[in-house]
């Protein structure tokens, strides 16, 4: 899947950002923590607005009319599960223990194994607000690994210390 922001602005300042990036390709939104990746995320689920530019998806606009068939065609891991996420995009959790839940680890690497599951063209994975250890994190770069083998197009964010955003693309 072909996503593409041009000259993108959110209304909580981030912005303008530029980017193309395509099947079994990687984004990464760099920035620091509060700088809007999330927003950006958000923006790109069709959540919230664009104040500027436009995002496409294989070259058809995404605008609020189309934002629900768009959301179709992803996956999206937030970086912490709440109740509106748990019932708008997650049915695949209920097998979790309360106690499995309470940890955010085992709760994160959980919801990737589901957006590895649901093999959509598009994984959005907003990084965990949480410390995760270093097994997780092993783990995680493997699932997202076999996303980007199986051909989806993840954008993914990662705190850096600057000011502003910044997004870079690969082929992993």
């Amino acid at each position: 899947m072909m996503l593409e922001l041009h000259n993108v602005t959110v209304d909580s300042g981030v912005g303008p950002l530029s980017v193309t990036v395509g099947d079994g390709r990687i984004a990464r939104i760099l920035g620091p923590q509060g700088a809007g990746k999330t927003a950006l995320l958000r923006a790109l689920l069709g959540l919230i607005p664009v104040t500027a530019g436009h995002i496409s998806i294989d070259g058809e606009l995404l605008t609020p009319q189309s934002a629900p068939y768009f959301r179709r065609q992803m996956a999206y891991v937030p970086q912490r599960l709440t109740p509106l996420y748990g019932q708008l995009l997650w049915g695949g959790l209920q097998h979790l223990r309360r106690d499995e839940i309470e940890q955010p680890s085992v709760l994160y690497l959980a919801m990737l194994r589901c957006a590895a599951e649901a093999a959509r063209p598009l994984v959005l994975v907003d990084e965990p607000t949480d410390q995760i250890d270093l097994v997780t994190a092993d783990a995680a770069q493997q699932l997202i690994q076999l996303m980007l083998r199986r051909g989806s197009t993840v954008v993914m964010t990662r705190r850096q210390s600057g000011s502003g955003i910044s997004i870079e693309t690969e082929r992993i």
